[in-house]
């Protein structure tokens, strides 16, 4: 049982009560995004998701297994966001790359508590658990790669790349940027960028048709 990933560990079915046991779930994914890991109490969290904080600890051995626990369960999250818009049927393989990427950027800005996952103790406290970063990160690689090999069969996407290669550029883009708006407070400016970041993979990755020129 210790052998396995972390993420394997921890996925579960919802005990009895899981309407509750999500509603914890839910509450600590705010306060960790809000306050970071030594920040959020788990008395705070117990009132805020209205249980009793004994019931945490019937679920949860302690505030660490929980923080896991929620980490888990937004990673997971955004490897079904990224798969999800890699299958849509769209009108080409590019536009769904367009789709992947700009998915996993606004999904990471859109869950806080990725916010308090910068946070020096956060990151010092899952270094022994990078399997569950690795997984979400090899997800969308695979998507990223997935999406271009489909490119290419359609003479959308350039012949002449490594795609394992780009997939792991593109992907690595993605996870630094994210990182960036996580921690940015400028909004707008940062969604601007984030379109044209997004444009200028593209651009690297399409192939280029010939024009010909009117007679």
């Amino acid at each position: 049982m210790t052998g396995q990933p972390l993420h394997a560990r921890l996925r579960r079915s919802p005990p009895d009560g899981s309407e509750k046991y999500r509603a914890i779930l839910d509450t600590a994914e705010e306060l960790f995004g809000i306050h970071g890991f030594k920040k959020a109490g788990v008395d705070e969290i117990a009132a805020r998701a209205e249980v009793s904080k004994p019931l945490i600890y019937r679920y949860f051995t302690s505030k660490k297994h929980l923080f896991e626990v929620v980490v888990d369960r937004v990673i997971n999250e955004w490897c079904e966001v990224i798969t999800a818009e890699g299958a849509r049927i769209t009108p080409s393989p590019t536009h769904n790359l367009r789709l992947v990427v700009q998915a996993s950027l606004e999904f990471a800005r859109s869950r806080g508590v990725l916010r308090g996952l910068l946070a020096s103790e956060s990151q010092l406290m899952l270094a022994g658990y990078s399997d569950v970063l690795d997984h979400g990160t090899a997800t969308l690689r695979r998507v990223v790669f997935q999406t271009l090999e489909r490119g290419v069969q359609t003479g959308e996407v350039r012949t002449d790349l490594d795609l394992g290669r780009m997939s792991d550029v593109i992907t690595e883009v993605c996870v630094r940027f994210g990182d960036r708006l996580l921690s940015s407070d400028c909004v707008a400016d940062e969604t601007e960028l984030l379109h044209t970041i997004i444009e200028t993979l593209l651009h690297g990755v399409i192939a280029q048709r010939e024009t010909r020129l009117p007679t």
